[in-house]
């Protein structure tokens, strides 16, 4: 009787203490970043002005997927055991990555053709600054807010406004990243910090309230 007791003890998922937790996310996120910045054998997501996002034809699906599938991964060793709830969050997570991809293009575009600063001397580079700096940040927020949703569907805690509201704040100022990410032509310089912060802030929600 004891021994089954202990058995299904050890079978549900709890997280590491919270340093650690946070550590270890951060690692995965970094490593997650440094896959997404690579090149890939998966279909780009085309834009329809390409050279918008990035300097390049496309933006690779798999970063989504990659840091998704880590996301998943982590909710079932820690979370929960329903594999429904961690492949939605996985599905979410993909699914902000296309939303910010998408709206980071849409906001850059909607700001460089419209008439702010009108037509004086730099009114052009002016605009250009504008335009990366708030599809950065509204980008980066929508990313984050949707990976949070998913993960919410598995961990209760994330649905706290406190909780959500952190990651959302910092998806969006990590956004900010996205300007000098496509002047160096280095895109690892948006994907590893982003994720890697997203994934530890993740992980601190979810062990400061760990209720699943």
């Amino acid at each position: 009787m004891s021994s089954r007791i202990a058995g299904r003890a050890a079978a549900i998922p709890r997280a590491p203490a919270r340093i650690r937790a946070v550590a270890i996310m951060a690692g995965v996120g970094i490593v997650t970043g440094l896959i997404s910045s690579l090149g890939s054998p998966l279909p780009d997501i085309s834009l329809q002005d390409p050279n918008v996002i990035i300097n390049a034809a496309g933006v690779p699906l798999h970063a989504g997927i990659v840091f998704g599938a880590a996301l998943a991964v982590m909710l079932w060793l820690w979370v929960s055991r329903d594999l429904g709830h961690c492949l939605l969050a996985m599905a979410f997570t993909i699914l902000g990555w296309l939303a910010a991809v998408n709206t980071a293009d849409e906001v850059i575009a909607a700001v460089m053709s419209s008439d702010l600063f009108g037509s004086a001397e730099g009114a052009k580079a002016s605009r250009e600054v504008v335009g990366w700096v708030l599809g950065g940040l509204v980008s980066g927020g929508i990313g984050a807010g949707l990976t949070t949703f998913g993960i919410g569907i598995a961990a209760s805690a994330i649905r706290r406004p406190e909780a959500w509201a952190l990651i959302v704040v910092l998806g969006g100022a990590l956004g900010l990243l996205l300007a000098p990410a496509a002047h160096w032509d280095l895109i690892t310089l948006l994907f590893v910090p982003w994720q890697a912060a997203i994934a530890a802030a993740i992980a601190y929600v979810l062990t400061r309230h760990p209720a699943g």
